[in-house]
């Protein structure tokens, strides 16, 4: 089972990361909301804590894996909130319907497939993991997950929470996203509730285009990870949208 924390109490809200994250990517914005609604948070294969449990991994495959844990802790229903690779697994789990998602937040994430020329690039990356390391990797990817001029304690932050990735793990995570379906169609027929937040200055991930009157997106004046880089917005956001 993956390993993730609990924290608070009301309706449940599960926060699953992105590539190269962890559950701490989200402290500051549990520690906050947490005072309003039933927090959880989870470690990817080989993010953070938890460990690779397959040879491979589809996002139906991680989406299970979170889905696990909801069960183990006997929840019914929640608000499903993903970032980057995160949202890929909620739109799978909403999908397949794996668990019940009452709504869901895609957080600086795409309703797209790879394109050829992404897919090129995660296989370089993969090979650049196998023959550099995970830290060397990290110190090459990360600045691009930022605005221009990031604060470099949020910077840091996000670095050593990154290094906590197995390289095994981060190799299947690329390999995962180049094979991910393309979601558009789900998206544009979903009769949920869904949030999408995006960056103003994002350069890792297509936004969400789309005229499904269930779908609201709020943008902030961040790169990839807002959630660090103005929690403030990030949770104020979530608020308002789980009134």
């Amino acid at each position: 089972m993956l390993q993730y924390i609990r924290k608070g109490t009301g309706e449940v809200l599960v926060f699953v990361h992105g590539f190269l994250g962890a559950k701490e990517i989200f402290s500051e914005v549990i520690d906050e909301l947490s005072s309003h609604f039933d927090c959880i948070a989870v470690d990817l294969p080989g993010h953070g804590e938890s460990k690779l449990e397959k040879e491979s991994y589809s996002v139906y495959d991680y989406a299970r894996a979170v889905a696990d844990i909801l069960a183990h802790e006997e929840i019914k229903e929640a608000t499903w909130l993903g970032h980057s690779m995160g949202g890929y697994i909620v739109l799978a789990a909403i999908e397949k319907e794996i668990a019940p998602i009452n709504r869901a937040i895609l957080a600086y994430s795409s309703d797209l497939a790879d394109t050829d020329e992404q897919i090129e690039k995660r296989t370089n990356q993969q090979q650049q993991i196998a023959d550099d390391g995970v830290e060397h990797f990290v110190n090459n990817v990360l600045g691009a997950f930022f605005s221009e001029n990031p604060n470099e304690e949020h910077v840091n932050y996000a670095r050593n929470i990154a290094y906590n990735a197995s390289e095994e793990g981060l190799v299947m995570a690329l390999e995962t996203m180049k094979n991910r379906p393309n979601q558009h169609e789900l998206v544009e027929q979903l009769k949920i509730p869904i949030l999408v937040i995006e960056g103003s200055e994002d350069a890792v991930v297509k936004p969400v285009e789309t005229n499904n009157p269930n779908v609201k997106k709020v943008m902030t004046k961040t790169g990839h990870l807002g959630m660090l880089e103005d929690s403030q917005t990030f949770i104020r956001t979530i608020r308002e949208f789980m009134a």
